[in-house]
């Protein structure tokens, strides 16, 4: 699972060349307000240590479209996590990257997946249901980004759901 291809992305280890781009997107509160646990701002030594040992191959991609860098997906210990760039974003990219990081997790024999969002984000609620994720229950979240407890929905992903979400 170190490199996955789609029809129009690369989802690829994330190296040292990207840092640019990952501080750039994390600092743009619009991203990084939807995010659990990244610090902001963030920093240069924020990347290096998500490379240095939070961003295993296997668990964490950047997405890559036409060799242009727009975001990560991860799936660490089942939970599905993902962030665009705001130019990337609305085009299906994240639909289409997390289809096939769910498809190489259900490949390796995983019965399930979690993931979730803060209420209030639409996008990332259509990406979830149109992958075949069900709403488990609602919590609070602290939203470090945003320093502050926030509405969370929980969502679980069945591989029967998955394998009929298509």
């Amino acid at each position: 699972m170190d490199t996955l291809r789609t029809d129009r992305l690369l989802l690829r280890p994330v190296g040292a060349a990207d840092g640019p781009f990952v501080v750039k997107g994390l600092n743009d509160l619009a991203v990084a307000r939807w995010l659990a646990v990244v610090p902001y701002p963030y920093a240069a030594a924020d990347f290096d240590d998500f490379l240095g040992g939070l961003a295993p191959a296997g668990q964490v991609w950047a997405i890559e479209e036409a060799g242009d860098f727009r975001g990560i997906v991860s799936i660490a210990a089942g939970k599905l996590g993902y962030w665009l760039m705001p130019d990337a974003q609305g085009r299906g990219l994240m639909t289409e990257a997390a289809r096939a990081v769910l498809q190489a997790w259900f490949a390796s024999g995983a019965d399930s997946a979690q993931s979730g969002y803060f209420a209030g984000n639409a996008p990332s609620a259509r990406v979830l249901a149109k992958l075949g994720f069900r709403e488990t229950a609602r919590d609070q979240v602290f939203c470090r980004p945003l320093g502050q407890v926030l509405p969370h929905v929980a969502m679980h992903l069945p591989r029967a759901a998955f394998a009929a979400a298509g």
